[in-house]
């Protein structure tokens, strides 16, 4: 297998999920966000006003504040994410058909984003189609993730082979290994933005050139929603010629492939004392992350409820795109800067951190209707795009690099599936309390408060997290279980 060549289309097939990727978290919502003012009405009964939080749609049995109605969309679509995360996190291992679970999760994720275009009636029937194609995006993001982010550590095992062991003194290996792994970390994320970039700027091409936002609205977002659809579906079929086929662990005898899932749920949890740093560093991982998620939901909602819906759709289009272009340039500086800086991995992270929580912190000053700050003005949503976008893309780029140097030989696809599983089992309890909160205080900046909490605990949990004493505990696992290898074959010789 050529290792440069798998390398190459595996980055191919990270540029192709970054176009649905980048819309499914802005003009996805942005979207509905409009639908829902289309719709909804004051408390009053009047015709929902471009700025302000004074709008209502039908949701259930009642109403709900329409920035609220797509955070509790996202709450019920990541529970059904857990689900399958659970169900998959097992299959992928014993699967000799990683590579099809893979292409076809990637290209029906591009077909879920071709029907939106069609969707401009602003009628309540359009608000649930958006909403079901929402969920079917969401959903099928948790499936491709996991089986994405399984080849990354095939990658860095490449870089220092176990045959080397010998040869190559431990801490050096351990060295070579991070160095490629935030190569191939930081490369993946960086196509991955490249082809949502690609998106968002066909994105502003459509709302500067196709009329103002006035005359088109949302319409402008919805074509440029099913345009990366089809981008997606072009390049994942592509991709099908080039990613390679990876061969399975053999499935036991006489086991329900589904209930097997489950026993490997519970053997993975009874794992926690021989691994416990994966298991530190994978918690710490899903609780920032729902903390980031739960930051940028939020946040692309309020930036437009603050400048105008309507009225700022054409810089909304602009401000998506420069945020993956800053994450971009976050993520490509700190792989540049890693080898050559005397920081350990671990410092850059307690950086990158502390720029989350300062950002959270500032969102917070904003709940107070007196404070002059706190993401009122267009010039802070700008400022701290640059500060955030940057150091979260990093960061993602680093804690994939670590987990995926300890974690255990072929059991890849099973410990990226915990972290995917783990985040949407409580990322859902996060959506829900930010638009339980939101709806209720009539307040959208008061979910930063709890996202302040959760940033300091996954900060307390990095700094509990051995890395070096989790690599050694994976090496440590494969001598022994050469050794025991090489024993049984010298007793039966001697037999």
């Amino acid at each position: 297998m050529d290792q440069k060549k798998v390398y190459r289309a595996w980055l191919l097939l990270c540029f192709t999920t970054g176009p649905v990727a980048s819309m499914s978290r802005t003009y996805v919502p942005a979207a509905i966000q409009s639908a829902g003012r289309i719709v909804g009405k004051t408390k009053k009964g009047g015709k929902c006003s471009s700025r302000g939080n004074d709008c209502f749609v039908k949701f259930g049995a009642g109403t709900v504040h329409y920035s609220s109605y797509v955070l509790y969309l996202k709450a019920i679509y990541t529970a059904l994410e857990g689900l399958l995360a659970l169900l998959l996190m097992g299959l992928a291992d014993y699967s000799n058909y990683r590579k099809w679970m893979l292409i076809i999760s990637v290209a029906l994720y591009g077909c879920f984003a071709l029907p939106f275009a069609g969707l401009t009636g602003g009628t309540y029937s359009d608000l649930k189609g958006l909403s079901a194609l929402y969920g079917l995006l969401n959903v099928d993001n948790a499936i491709y993730q996991i089986l994405e982010g399984s080849y990354i550590p095939l990658f860095m095992r490449a870089a220092a082979p176990m045959d080397d062991k010998k040869s190559v003194p431990e801490e050096v290996r351990r060295d070579m290994v991070l160095k490629r792994g935030s190569t191939v970390s930081v490369m993946g994320l960086f196509l991955g933005n490249c082809g949502g970039m690609t998106a968002l700027l066909i994105g502003i091409i459509i709302s500067y050139g196709r009329g103002t936002p006035k005359e088109d609205g949302y319409h402008n977002f919805l074509l440029a929603i099913t345009i990366a659809g089809c981008v997606t579906v072009v390049f994942s079929i592509i991709s099908a010629f080039f990613i390679p086929s990876t061969n399975g662990k053999v499935l036991p005898k006489d086991e329900f492939i589904l209930l097997l899932t489950f026993k490997r749920m519970l053997s993975l949890i009874k794992q926690i004392r021989r691994y416990p740093n994966a298991f530190i560093l994978c918690i710490a991982w899903v609780i920032w992350n729902v903390s980031f998620n739960n930051f940028m939901s939020v946040w692309v909602l309020l930036f437009r409820s603050t400048l105008g819906i309507g009225n700022s759709d054409s810089e909304y289009a602009v401000y998506t795109w420069m945020s993956y272009v800053v994450a971009s340039i976050g993520s490509l500086a700190w792989m540049f800067a890693y080898p050559r800086t005397p920081l350990n991995i671990k410092t850059w992270g307690y950086i990158f951190l502390s720029f989350s929580l300062f950002t959270n912190f500032w969102g917070c000053l904003g709940i107070n209707n007196n404070t002059k700050v706190g993401f009122k003005h267009r010039w802070e949503f700008w400022l701290f795009e640059v500060l955030y976008s940057s150091s979260s893309s990093a960061l993602r780029s680093l804690n994939r690099t670590v987990y995926s140097s300890i974690l255990p030989e072929g059991e890849e696809a099973q410990f990226f599936g915990l972290e995917v599983m783990l985040g949407v089992a409580v990322g859902w309890i996060g959506d829900l309390v930010n638009a339980t909160i939101q709806d209720r205080t009539g307040n959208d900046r008061f979910p930063f408060l709890p996202n302040l909490f959760l940033v300091l605990i996954s900060i307390v949990l990095f700094k509990l997290c051995d890395t070096e004493q989790g690599m050694k505990d994976v090496n440590k696992v494969v001598e022994e279980t050469t050794l025991e290898n090489v024993s049984e074959v010298d007793n039966a010789e001697c037999k």
